[in-house]
C-alpha cells in the first residue's frame, strides 16, 4: 500500500469514529494503534499523523451540552447550608420550570462535606453523566479536591469557598464567592475615601479566621495610605474585653492623668476599629467600648455581622457602624427583589447569602448555555472567563483573570436600629 493510501485511510477512520459520534463510542473499545516494528526514534508520518488524531479521539470525550452537575455536602456536618444552596441551584436551573426555555439537565451529588467523597463525585459527574460544568462544592477542603479532579478532566467548576488559591489550580477553576480580600479592599476603601478615616485599629479573635482577617486589612490599610494603631487579639470563648481594650489605649494615657489620683482617661489614637467577628460577640464588645470611654470611634465588620441578631442586643452602641456584604435581602435592585420573590415562592422563605452565591453561579453557567455556541467544556470555560457584568443578585460581576469573581460589594450601616444599605 503506498504511503498516501495509508495516510487516507487513517484519516477516513478517525473521521468516521467522529461522524458517527464519539458520545457513543467508549473509549476504551477504540483500537490503539501499534508501535509493532516501529523505529522509537523515526516513526513514519502516517504513524504520527494517526498517533495525533488518536489523542484528538481521545480528547473529544462525550458531553451532554445541557446537563449541569452540582456537589454539595446534603449529609454531614454541612448538610444544613448543602441543602440550602441546593435549593437555589435548583431554581437557577429552571428544571422544574414548565416555561424554561432550554431543557437543562441538573445532576446531584452528595459530597458529604468530605475531600475523597467529593472528588468521587466530581469524576463521577464528568464520566457517567457527562456533564459540561459544574457547581460547588462548599468548604476548603472539599472544594481543593473537587477542583483538582475538574481541573485534570477538564470540566469548568465554579467553586463557592473563601479557599486562597483556590483558582490557582488551573484553567478550569472558578471561584464565585465572597472573599476575604474583597471585603478588606471595599471596607478600607470606603473608610479612607468616602468617611476619611486615615488611623486603625484591629480588634480580633485569635482563631483562623479572625487572624487572617487582621492581616489582611492590615495589609489593605496600608496599601490604600493608611496606617494601623493598634492591634490587639482575644480567645474565642471570651466574654470581657476590658484588658484588650485598654492594651489598645493604656500605653497613650496623657502625663496629667498618670498623675493624677483619679482613673486615667484614654487617649484614643485612632479613628476606626475593625472587630472581625460574629455579631453575638461584636454586640458584647461595642458596650464595652464606651464603658473604658473608647467613644466617638466608627466601627466597622464583615458580613458576618448581616444579620438581624446584631440589632437584638444593645444596638444603641452600635449606631453608625458599617460592614460589607454580596447580599442584602432589602436591596431595591429588581434583579434581588424578583429573586427573592421567586425563591420564597418554591420555597416557602427567605434566601440567604448561600443561596445568592448558588443561585449566581448555576444562573451564569445556564445563561452561557442558553445564549448558544457552548458546545465543548473548553467552550463553557471560555464563556465563563469572559463573563462581564453579569447582573447578579450578589452584585454585578466579572471574572477577573485569576478566574475569581469580581463583586460590587454593598456597604451596609446600623440606623435607627434598622440596617440600611449606603453603598
Amino acid at each position: 500500500m503506498k504511503k498516501s493510501q495509508k495516510i487516507g485511510c487513517i484519516l477516513f477512520a478517525a473521521l468516521t469514529l467522529l461522524s458517527v459520534g464519539c458520545a457513543r463510542i467508549p473509549v476504551s473499545k477504540v483500537p490503539r494503534p501499534t508501535t509493532e516494528g516501529i523505529p522509537r526514534e523515526h516513526p513514519p508520518f502516517e504513524y504520527r499523523m494517526g498517533e495525533t488524531l488518536f489523542r484528538r479521539i481521545v480528547a473529544a470525550k462525550p458531553v451532554n451540552r445541557i446537563a449541569i452537575g452540582c456537589v454539595l455536602p446534603l449529609t454531614g456536618k454541612y448538610a444544613s447550608y448543602g441543602n440550602q444552596a441546593l435549593d437555589a441551584v435548583i431554581l437557577a436551573s429552571g428544571v422544574f420550570d414548565p416555561g424554561q426555555g432550554t431543557p437543562i439537565e441538573l445532576f446531584i451529588e452528595d459530597s458529604k462535606g468530605d475531600p475523597a467523597t467529593a472528588r468521587e463525585a466530581v469524576r463521577r459527574l464528568a464520566n457517567e453523566h457527562h456533564v459540561i460544568g459544574i457547581v460547588g462544592p462548599l468548604g476548603s477542603a472539599t472544594s481543593l479536591e473537587a477542583a483538582g479532579e475538574a481541573q485534570e478532566l477538564g470540566v469548568p467548576i465554579i467553586t463557592l469557598t473563601q479557599r486562597q488559591g483556590i483558582t490557582g489550580i488551573g484553567e478550569y477553576v472558578f471561584r464565585d464567592f465572597l472573599t476575604s480580600e474583597a471585603q478588606t479592599r471595599a471596607l478600607v476603601s470606603y473608610s479612607i475615601h468616602n468617611l476619611g478615616i486615615r488611623n486603625f485599629a484591629i480588634l480580633h479573635p485569635g482563631d483562623h479566621y479572625g487572624t487572617e482577617m487582621m492581616h489582611l486589612f492590615w495589609d489593605e490599610v496600608l496599601r490604600q495610605g493608611g496606617q494601623i494603631r493598634g492591634v490587639e487579639a482575644y480567645s474565642s470563648d471570651q466574654t470581657d474585653f476590658g484588658k484588650e481594650i485598654k492594651l489598645l489605649t493604656g500605653p497613650n494615657f496623657s502625663e496629667e492623668d498618670k498623675r493624677s489620683d483619679k482613673n486615667p482617661k484614654p487617649v484614643v489614637d485612632f479613628d476606626a476599629l475593625f472587630i472581625p467577628d460574629s455579631c453575638s460577640v461584636v454586640s458584647m464588645i461595642a458596650p464595652q467600648l464606651v464603658f473604658y470611654d473608647v467613644i466617638g470611634v466608627q466601627l466597622l465588620g464583615t458580613n458576618i455581622w448581616n444579620s438581624p441578631e446584631l440589632l437584638k442586643k444593645d444596638s444603641e452602641y452600635l449606631e453608625g457602624a458599617v460592614f460589607t456584604d454580596c447580599f442584602f435581602p432589602n436591596s431595591t435592585r429588581p434583579e434581588v427583589r424578583n429573586f427573592i420573590d421567586h425563591f420564597y415562592v418554591a420555597c416557602g422563605r427567605e434566601p440567604g447569602n448561600v443561596e445568592a452565591l448558588a443561585y449566581d453561579a448555576t444562573d451564569i453557567l445556564v445563561k452561557l448555555i442558553e445564549e448558544g455556541g457552548i458546545e465543548t467544556r473548553k467552550d463553557l470555560r471560555d464563556g465563563i472567563s469572559r463573563t462581564e457584568n453579569y447582573p447578579g443578585v450578589t452584585g454585578v460581576t466579572s471574572f477577573s483573570e485569576g478566574r475569581d469573581a469580581q463583586k460590587s460589594l454593598h456597604i451596609l450601616m446600623v440606623v435607627d436600629n434598622e440596617i440600611i444599605q449606603i453603598r
